[in-house]
């Protein structure tokens, strides 16, 4: 099942976004199972929603997991803020009947403000021209959305210390990431639509789930119009 999420770009949940000088509405869907993290709280108040959601999971995570969990999640939560995003959510992968050797571990879904050279789909080629000459090692291509055209970004980088949420690991871990760069309509701006996970394994499944919410995004002030 998916939810719909309304954000603008300058305000969420009630709050003032940080960076944000401009109104730029967006609708989208997400699966029932991210859980947000709320901007319009406190860094501490999201910790602790995190831990007692933690705390529900049977087996439940060790001290140390959920220690872990809590910093990475301070740290997101900081990011995420001086980036401007305006949506965050976290999906939490776990032991199954069928996998109960399986680590917890997560992926984290992002909606990020981006400034734009050109309007509309006129940005689009040549922002995929720019992107594929900065990181060469990364896939960039485009795809036609129900919006229109959008550029399509993967990419990995090593990080030195693990940063999913719910592994303790201890060296250096690869986080792979995708983002769906969407012009929004009228503005020189655009919509970075991203999904981000370490563990390779369920990547197959982060690239469906944004799939899934690009396709259900809308533009309320275009259709009004």
């Amino acid at each position: 099942m998916i939810r719909p999420v309304f954000v603008s770009f300058s305000r969420l949940g009630g709050c003032v976004v940080p960076d944000a000088s401009v109104d730029l509405p967006i609708g989208f869907k997400v699966p029932e199972d991210f859980t947000d993290i709320n901007f319009a709280v406190s860094a501490e108040v999201n910790t602790n929603q995190l831990i007692d959601r933690l705390n529900t999971i049977s087996p439940r995570p060790s001290d140390e997991e959920i220690a872990h969990a809590v910093l990475a999640q301070q740290t997101m939560y900081e990011l995420l803020s001086a980036a401007g995003a305006v949506y965050a959510g976290t999906l939490l992968y776990g032991p199954t009947k069928e996998k109960p050797q399986e680590k917890l571990s997560s992926a984290i879904l992002t909606v990020t403000a981006r400034p734009a050279e050109l309007s509309n789909d006129k940005t689009v080629h040549r922002l995929a021209r720019t992107m594929g000459a900065i990181y060469p090692e990364a896939e960039v291509g485009v795809v036609v959305l129900k919006t229109g055209p959008a550029v399509l970004l993967t990419e990995e980088r090593k990080a030195e210390k693990p940063v999913n949420l719910l592994d303790e690991g201890g060296g250096p871990t690869i986080v792979r990431q995708l983002h769906t760069f969407v012009p929004i309509p009228g503005r020189l701006a655009m919509a970075d639509f991203a999904i981000a996970t370490e563990n390779l394994e369920h990547w197959g499944s982060c690239v469906e789930i944004l799939a899934e919410v690009c396709h259900t995004i809308t533009f309320p002030d275009t259709a009004a119009a």
